[in-house]
């Protein structure tokens, strides 16, 4: 559907482009993280299923903040007339979900093209970049502060073969916005439709057939709904002249969509093939472990429910892998009360009983009655301790029978990176998680009391010696069988826990959760979905995956990936698996 022709814009202009679209946006959209040529070009593979079905890409906001900063960077510096996308506005109507294509998209009076293209990437599962490259390789639209009627009415190139004139029924922005996305999205449905799809297909240079072509592996869907739209791969003239013409069998639909993609974006081959990845997120913490808490329990009642702060995190490090034990979720709550989405899925829940972690510093007494007024006073209980320890200590005993744990995590409570990862850990394989002093050359006589009460007969310390200290290691191992699993930062214990967990209790999970390494919330609540799901959680930096984590990842076969978090906590390089 795409025109033969050759790029519009030249380097420098992309270059200008780029440059003033992350100073104006930020984290909207993100440089090439390296140099590239058309060497790099993989006909085979040239966005990756991650990032075109990306139904989360960008928000409207990001998606007009794209668009302006897009007409700044051009000659006249803003939009001349109201075809100019960053201040567009058309009406557009209600069309009913179509099968499994697309969802429902409710019409509105003289939506901007921002909100246009946000809704229908939410409606049909199409990513709000891959719309914006495509109005730009279709029609030049992002950089043209006047567009003309007829380049608007066609802004997607749908219903435009090469060999005919466009198709009138399908003009307009909004028509063409909706019609485009469903398009990508049927190419890719369970009743695949269309020549291109997965496997070897022979893929002409250009319209005329005289050109010649080659065959080409096709990995994935999203590059064949790419092929399916515009049916030609570059030539060698046009990969090695990026941003020019390549020659008279040319056709540029597919190295354009390529270069601006990984001009604005970054590399769209980032992703692993066959790999899902999705979210858990809210506009807070408490609201973020509330959605894990849905994603676990699907159905009520439950037979208990945890409580603990959101401010911090120690008594939480404990009572994540109690909960599981007791088939429970974790919620965070703030000091001045509950939330109403806490309250409302403690009503859907419908605990038999809630047991409250930590002392009144931590979750005070009001938040009790709160409590008691939902579930009854007498199903509320409070487990804390004269300090961290000791809270993590009760915690344990009150979830865990005597005679019932063979095996313990043992990480310090003077931070949270080590016992987020075994937490998660001990919620899958029933062990619980004993934070101790690290400093300390000795575990203390009540650390042993516990420990022999519940028949402990291993041990595994997370986290080298200057979280938990080698004199430490060597007392508990006169008694219990001993090991440490450390590394060279938090990321690297991580993964260890991750990989020691399922070498030892095999299958390898089909989920991995990743949650972030530089702070708590969404990884406390994490450890009961792990269990839930048997899956991994491990953490990461909240800009890209570490690479032997990604390697870990495929070595499981895992087929999902779930982040913890929003955006802001983990971007969409870690959405995309981007290593570092």
């Amino acid at each position: 559907m795409s025109r033969v022709r050759p790029r519009a814009a030249g380097r420098a202009v992309v270059a200008a482009v780029a440059a003033l679209v992350m100073a104006v946006t930020g984290v909207v959209v993100a440089a090439p993280a390296q140099a590239f040529s058309g060497s790099d070009f993989d006909p085979g593979y040239i966005i990756s299923d991650t990032q075109f079905y990306d139904a989360d890409a960008m928000s409207e906001h990001e998606i007009q903040v794209f668009l302006n900063s897009m007409i700044a960077s051009t000659s006249a510096g803003s939009c001349q007339n109201w075809n100019c996308l960053a201040v567009h506005r058309t009406d557009t109507w209600t069309r009913a979900a179509d099968r499994n294509i697309c969802a429902q998209y409710t019409g509105g009076t003289q939506e901007s093209a921002a909100r246009i293209i946000f809704k229908v990437q939410q409606a049909c599962g199409i990513s709000a970049r891959v719309l914006l490259v495509t109005l730009q390789k279709e029609q030049s639209l992002l950089t043209s502060p006047a567009p003309s009627d007829g380049k608007l009415r066609i802004a997607m190139g749908y219903g435009c073969p090469d060999t005919a004139p466009c198709d009138a029924q399908f003009y307009g922005f909004y028509n063409q916005m909706y019609k485009a996305a469903w398009q990508l999205k049927r190419y890719s449905t369970p009743d695949q439709w269309g020549y291109y799809q997965p496997g070897s297909r022979y893929i002409q240079y250009n319209p005329n057939p005289d050109c010649g072509g080659s065959w080409v592996n096709i990995q994935n869907n999203a590059t064949a709904a790419l092929y399916n739209y515009t049916p030609y791969q570059p030539n060698a003239e046009s990969l090695s002249n990026l941003y020019g013409s390549g020659g008279v069998c040319g056709a540029h639909g597919n190295r354009n969509f390529w270069t601006y993609y990984y001009n604005w974006f970054g590399d769209p081959g980032a992703g692993i093939s066959g790999i899902w990845t999705t979210r858990i997120g809210g506009a807070t913490r408490y609201e973020a472990a509330v959605n894990i808490s849905k994603a676990a329990f699907t159905v009520s009642p439950v037979p208990v429910m945890y409580i603990a702060t959101g401010a911090n995190y120690p008594d939480a490090l404990t009572a994540g892998v109690a909960a599981a034990r007791q088939n429970g979720p974790l919620l965070l709550v703030d000091a001045s009360g509950l939330s109403d989405v806490v309250k409302a899925e403690i009503a859907r829940l419908k605990p038999a009983r809630v047991v409250v972690v930590g002392g009144p510093n931590s979750v005070p007494d009001t938040i009790l009655t709160e409590l008691g007024t939902l579930v009854g006073a007498d199903k509320v209980t409070r487990v804390g301790g004269a300090d961290r320890y000791e809270a993590s200590r009760n915690i344990i005993a009150g979830a865990f029978a005597a005679g019932t744990v063979p095996h313990v995590y043992i990480a310090t409570g003077a931070n949270f990176p080590d016992a987020l990862s075994a937490g998660a850990a001990g919620a899958v394989n029933g062990s619980p998680v004993l934070l101790v002093p690290g400093y300390d050359t000795a575990p203390d006589a009540a650390t042993l009391e516990l420990l022999r009460a519940l028949g402990v007969t291993s041990v595994t310390i997370v986290g080298g010696p200057n979280s938990v200290s080698a004199a430490m290691e060597s007392s508990l191992a006169t008694e219990f069988s001993t090991r440490r699993l450390s590394g060279a930062d938090r990321y690297e214990v991580s993964r260890l826990i991750a990989q020691d967990l399922f070498a030892s209790a095999p299958p390898p999970p089909t989920e991995v959760l990743i949650a972030t390494g530089l702070t708590y919330p969404d990884a406390l609540a994490g450890a009961v979905l792990a269990w839930r799901k048997r899956a991994a959680l491990v953490v990461s930096p909240g800009w890209c995956v570490p690479a032997a984590t990604i390697s870990m990842v495929q070595t499981f076969g895992s087929t999902t990936v779930t982040l913890l978090g929003g955006p802001n906590s983990l971007n969409t390089n870690v959405k995309y698996m981007v290593s570092c």
